[in-house]
């Protein structure tokens, strides 16, 4: 028994010293709890605080750059014009045919260059370029000329352009049935097709500037070749074109009666033309009557844009002005009855002050004589007859006419001298010829001043007044082409019913002249030839000078034209970069 309470006693005392050092663990355990979390709470609510405050700092940081990029977004982004749109242009004259090589009237003018593209044509620069062709070269000669297609040409129907088609146009040119208005002569030309794209060209003589008067439109051979010549005009494709341009063909629509010169041509993107296609999905001309409807068109933007002489007083529209190298002249009948005299028509030309005929007109146009001088500066270029109405007095004595006690001149027998002169409804080339008449009256003529109206019916100022030559005088705008070269409105080869020669004018030293200055390969012979031809123009008075054409275009906001710096021969190369105009517009990203 007493070794069992020895045991017994020894167990309490474990026991006891297991609940010393489990009470000792447990103070422990809890000092270090007290430490370790208790104590370190107030160290938790501050990082808390601190990831909060970090956590709005980076929310805030993050907002704020989101309004920055919606504030700013306009300056990563730009308005750039872009494909589609339609763009509607307004001009005046009706639209008999749309044949190219019929156009006379403004809108036809229009039409011809938008649906057909040339053989050669001015560029942007103003000098000669490739158009249809793809080459046009010179032998050692100066006389054969070899002229190459582009590859891969197609007409709008998608047949291929080829050398039949320029054979059939120059052949329909030089076929007097035709009555075509293109002013090129090539009756004495030579042509050989030596493949599908080349045609080789032998002149009668050497002509330096040949490439220049390759600047007409082809006609598709496969559609009009089997076309009587004289029947060309009337034949449907007046009116349902195939053409080679940047746009082609969609639809006519006329106003019919009365208003049969409201019309509205339809074109649409040729996507068979060989350039860069036009932006433009569609290109609309109206066609009007009279400018004053040209105003309201643009004023209710029922037109974007026009090409005519408007008066744009009041009229919120942009306004670009261009010069070209034509002229308008007073082209004076050498064969009409009273001005066959020489000493009548120097009297005109000393009796007439230019100075009022010009009123209104800016100086820097003036034109005195036939061709720019920008054309030819190297030339000498004779003094011009001072206005001296005394002196006109004088020659018109010398042609043996009199003045009666009203001061009005008469011939020999008491008839009334009288003078007709001959201008399109249009100004400012109206306003000249009204104010050039007045001077001839105060000269003591009698002047009757026939204007015609474009828009009366069967009116066709080119058939009815131009080929008869029906006229005393004609003011006239004329094309003066690239390089100076008179012949074609002073030859007496082209004093006839298809020629140019308003005038009527022939003189065999004045041929010499024009023919040698356009043959020679020597400049210095040509400087020599022209200056001659020019002393005689002076002298002999075929035609007077007035002024230098310019190109007045109106046109609305947001709408791309041709370029600022662009250099014009005439009105119509104003459609020399027209695959860039554009209305529509789009915002784009802008690169870095």
């Amino acid at each position: 028994m007493k070794k069992r309470n020895k045991s017994v006693g020894k167990l309490g005392e474990r026991n006891k010293d297991f609940l010393t050092r489990a009470n000792e663990f447990g103070e422990k355990a809890s000092d270090h709890f007290s430490t370790m979390f208790i104590q370190r709470l107030k160290n938790v609510r501050e990082v808390r605080l601190w990831v909060v405050e970090w956590v709005l700092l980076v929310t805030v940081v993050f907002l704020l750059a989101i309004v920055q990029i919606i504030w700013y977004s306009s300056s990563y982004e730009t308005t750039a014009f872009t494909e589609g749109g339609e763009y509607t242009e307004a001009s005046l004259g009706e639209i008999k045919s749309m044949n190219p090589l019929y156009a006379t009237t403004s809108s036809e003018k229009t039409l011809a260059k938008l649906l057909f593209a040339n053989l050669t044509s001015p560029d942007v620069s103003g000098h000669i370029g490739m158009d249809l062709a793809k080459s046009v070269t010179m032998d050692e000669t100066g006389k054969v000329w070899t002229v190459t297609l582009r590859d891969n040409l197609r007409w709008s129907d998608g047949e291929e352009i080829t050398a039949d088609d320029i054979i059939y146009t120059i052949g329909l040119i030089n076929d007097n049935s035709a009555k075509t208005t293109i002013s090129a002569d090539f009756s004495n030309i030579q042509l050989e097709k030596t493949d599908e794209k080349t045609v080789v060209f032998t002149l009668p003589s050497v002509y330096l500037d040949f490439a220049d008067t390759l600047e007409f439109p082809l006609l598709p051979s496969h559609i009009l070749k089997d076309v009587s010549p004289a029947l060309v005009y009337e034949d449907s494709f007046s009116s349902n074109p195939v053409g080679s341009g940047p746009f082609m063909f969609k639809a006519l629509q006329s106003g019919g009666g009365t208003n049969r010169y409201l019309q509205v041509v339809y074109l649409q993107r040729n996507d068979h033309y060989y350039g860069n296609k036009a932006k433009l999905a569609s290109f609309n001309l109206r066609t009007y009557d009279n400018v004053g409807k040209i105003v309201d068109a643009l004023r209710d933007s029922t037109a974007l844009a026009t090409a005519e002489n408007i008066n744009a007083d009041g009229l919120k529209i942009n306004h670009r002005t261009k010069l070209t190298n034509g002229g308008v002249y007073a082209f004076i009948n050498t064969q009409s009855a009273v001005l066959k005299s020489l000493a009548l028509r120097q009297a005109i030309q000393r009796g007439v002050d230019m100075t009022k005929v010009r009123e209104g007109i800016d100086e820097v146009r003036n034109l005195d004589y036939p061709f720019l001088k920008t054309q030819e500066e190297a030339l000498t270029y004779p003094a011009l007859a001072e206005y001296d109405v005394e002196s006109a007095k004088k020659l018109i004595g010398n042609a043996k006419l009199i003045y009666d006690e009203n001061g009005k001149l008469t011939d020999e027998t008491g008839m009334p001298v009288t003078l007709n002169l001959a201008v399109r409804k249009r100004e400012p080339i109206q306003g000249v010829a009204q104010r050039f008449a007045e001077q001839l009256e105060e000269l003591g003529f009698t002047v009757t001043v026939n204007v015609f109206d474009d828009s009366q019916p069967n009116m066709d100022f080119f058939a009815q007044v131009l080929r008869p030559r029906d006229y005393d005088i004609l003011f006239y705008e004329v094309d003066l082409g690239v390089s100076a070269d008179p012949f074609v409105y002073y030859s007496s080869s082209q004093a006839n019913s298809n020629g140019w020669n308003f005038s009527n004018y022939g003189n065999a030293l004045a041929d010499d002249a024009l023919l040698t200055s356009r043959i020679t390969l020597d400049e210095n012979l040509r400087t020599v030839k022209l200056n001659a031809f020019l002393q005689r123009w002076v002298n002999e008075v075929p035609a007077i000078g007035i002024y230098q054409s310019a190109m007045d275009y109106y046109y609305q906001d947001d709408i791309r034209i041709f370029s600022d710096d662009a250099e014009f021969t005439d009105a119509l190369d104003r459609f020399s970069d027209v695959e860039y105009w554009a209305t529509s517009h789009a915002n784009v990203m802008q690169t870095p």
